[in-house]
């Protein structure tokens, strides 16, 4: 098992790496977790993606619960609006009332895996948007997820 202060050291070590961009994977406590980084700087990271594979399956129908009542790293507060247990996967997104200039988080679990993206809307649609965290921030997303 990887303690908290193991994990925020190799946290650091791999966005200093990664300081103009690029894949940082890191062990966790209980799975790998992958951040794609745009940049990163001593206090915050500006992030495409972030993603946990956990080792063991999760419930999605429980983990989008515990996802929506627990993440409190991002910005904005989260709620699940699709879940099927059945067909292997949750989908959950920025609360409606708090959204902010047409940006949302999503965040898609499958028993394997969880992943935050940051989507904008526009007139086409929806495009992907990159976000900023600060280290701490970055490190409590991962620990929630």
């Amino acid at each position: 098992m990887i303690d908290a202060n193991e994990a925020r050291k190799a946290l650091d070590r791999g966005l200093d790496g990664a300081a103009d961009g690029g894949i940082v994977e890191l062990d966790r406590a209980n799975g790998r977790a992958r951040v794609d980084v745009v940049e990163a700087d001593r206090l915050g990271v500006r992030v495409r993606e972030v993603s946990v594979t956990r080792e063991a399956p999760a419930d999605v129908a429980a983990e989008a619960e515990r996802l929506g009542a627990g993440v409190r790293s991002l910005p904005e507060r989260l709620t699940p609006v699709e879940v099927a247990p059945t067909l292997g996967g949750a989908v959950l997104r920025t609360r409606p009332e708090d959204l902010r200039r047409r940006e949302f988080f999503e965040v898609e679990v499958t028993p394997s895996n969880t992943t935050v993206r940051r989507h904008r809307v526009d007139d086409g649609g929806r495009q992907p948007a990159d976000f900023t965290l600060t280290r701490d921030q970055l490190e409590g997303l991962l620990d929630e997820l």
